[in-house]
């Protein structure tokens, strides 16, 4: 009965927490479309201070969709950036400091092994390594993946925190429908690496 009680408790505050709110100055990484980008400056509660969103791709790759996102983001005083790798934000950005540094979906398209490990975890660890490096004294990053064993499997969220000097990190869940105009797509191609799931996490880490 009390195990009932407890989860259903700690549900209703996860969802008073949830962690788009407050997010002050903000950078976003591996934006594909920057559909995501797009859709948080349209929601008030986020507590956007500024905006930068960064694409992996150069921008002779963008889409139709892409470009029309990102002229927009610039009408609303957004700034976007090219041929950003997520793994080094550290050398794009030595002076910077960020409130908030989110990364929707980090896929790098490949299924080979490095050190023993996909190429997704190498990826999400070093992305960590190099965003604690950009954060404010008391900022985080919001990382959202798919909520299954297989990718708990690959990212494995709390071995991350330890590895990358993070607190244990919290999460959760994440609906895509509160975003406005929201359509996730892989950085490398027009396909989405959350298309064949209904179940989403966001993962929240905090320096130690």
């Amino acid at each position: 009965m009390f195990d009932t009680i407890f989860s259903t408790v700690r549900a209703f505050e996860q969802l008073r927490s949830e962690p788009w709110n407050k997010l002050g100055n903000t950078l976003l990484v591996g934006e594909g479309n920057l559909s995501f980008a797009r859709s948080l400056i349209n929601m008030p509660s986020a507590g956007l201070t500024r905006v930068m969103a960064t694409v992996f791709e150069p921008a002779s790759k963008l889409s139709e969709e892409a470009i029309e996102n990102a002229q927009w983001i610039k009408r609303c005083g957004g700034d976007i950036l090219y041929d950003i790798d997520a793994t080094k934000l550290d050398s794009d950005f030595p002076q910077q400091k960020f409130d908030t540094i989110i990364f929707q979906f980090p896929n790098v398209g490949s299924r080979k092994s490095k050190y023993g490990h996909t190429s997704n975890h190498v990826m999400a660890r070093k992305f960590l390594r190099a965003a604690k490096i950009c954060l404010e004294m008391h900022g985080k990053v919001l990382l959202t993946l798919v909520d299954n064993p297989h990718y708990r499997g690959i990212f494995k969220p709390d071995e991350a925190a330890t590895f990358s000097g993070y607190k244990t990190p919290h999460s959760y869940p994440f609906d895509a429908s509160k975003f406005r105009g929201y359509a996730h797509t892989n950085t490398n191609n027009d396909d989405s690496a959350a298309q064949n799931y209904n179940r989403f996490v966001t993962w929240v880490f905090e320096p130690e």
